[in-house]
């Protein structure tokens, strides 16, 4: 065992702190929902190794089994509300930061490039692609005219060509 790290120099002990590290994560609270995920599987805060007092008890009753139903099943409520609050919160957040659409009906538009050129760096290719001509403008969606066809685009992979 290595004294002050957690792997030793060679990196040969690394799994011996696999069962330590998700333990850990374990007991974390996960901010988004506010629960640890052990309390979500077992319906109790977990208690740790060295402040127990005595060995657990376990109860084998049915008082127990639906008690602890109905606390999995409060806190798996709590906790899908939490994560759909959570959810808006970063729509909030990622459309604060979000164009609105201005593009205008016949304008000539260039489309973000999100496909990936055999052998070639990202860096030194073309980011937009187009002109594209505008059909229509839907809430945050630009409609454009791509050859024949038409394709729904959102506003942020379209910009002023």
């Amino acid at each position: 065992m290595c004294p002050d790290l957690y792997v030793c120099e060679h990196q040969t002990n690394w799994d011996e702190w696999i069962p330590y590290a998700v333990y850990v994560y374990n007991t974390t609270v996960n901010t988004a929902i506010t629960f640890t995920p052990f309390e979500m599987v077992y319906g109790f805060k977990s208690e740790i190794p060295s402040a127990l007092r005595e060995a657990p008890t376990v109860q084998y009753n049915y008082d127990y089994v639906m008690e602890l139903k109905g606390r999995l099943q409060s806190s798996h409520e709590v906790a899908r509300e939490k994560l759909l609050s959570s959810k808006e919160k970063s729509k909030e957040y990622y459309d604060k930061n979000s164009e609105t659409p201005d593009d205008q009906v016949g304008q000539k538009v260039l489309i973000f490039d999100e496909t990936v050129r055999r052998g070639r760096s990202r860096k030194l290719s073309l980011q937009y692609i187009g002109p594209y001509k505008v059909l229509a403008v839907e809430a945050e969606n630009v409609v454009i005219k791509k050859g024949r066809a038409t394709q729904k685009v959102h506003v942020n992979r379209v910009r002023p060509f």
